[in-house]
């Protein structure tokens, strides 16, 4: 008994070497790992703020296109709304401008049949005066052959 208790002394400090051996080649190689995974996460993270980068970018150019569209659709709704009032004014001065040209053509219409009227009984006073002078001239032609 007093041998195998000898070598079991000498055999645990060397056990326990072993041990201290694997586990610290265990924990180098988690450390190895670690490290690689470590740098393909900062490799990660540089590539996905790159990408955010680049899309910040992308959504600043659609803000801007946004904000240039907009200003220019503000700007066509304000031409069209004045566009709109001077329409509005110019039909109400040609209506105006169509009611006074009907009122004239009335007015003229009926000077014309009134100086037609006066005409025509200018007319027939000219033949009445006519019918007279004659009676006149053929009462007088009369007095003179008798």
């Amino acid at each position: 008994m007093g041998n195998t208790g000898k070598k079991m002394v000498r055999e645990e400090p060397f056990n326990e070497q072993q041990s201290i051996k694997r586990e610290m080649k265990r924990i180098q190689e988690e450390h190895k790992e670690l490290l690689r995974s470590k740098t393909e996460l900062q490799h990660q993270v540089s590539q996905l703020k790159e990408q955010l980068a680049e899309k910040e970018e992308q959504m600043s150019r659609i803000i801007q296109k946004r904000r240039r569209t907009t200003v220019a659709h503000v700007e066509a709704m304000n031409l069209l709304t004045s566009t709109q009032a001077e329409l509005k004014e110019s039909k109400q001065r040609c209506a105006a401008e169509e009611n006074l040209r009907k009122q004239q053509e009335e007015r003229s219409k009926q000077e014309i049949d009134q100086l037609r009227e006066e005409l025509q009984q200018l007319q027939v006073s000219k033949a009445k005066n006519r019918e007279r002078r004659r009676g006149f001239w053929k009462r007088v032609q009369r007095l003179w052959k008798n």
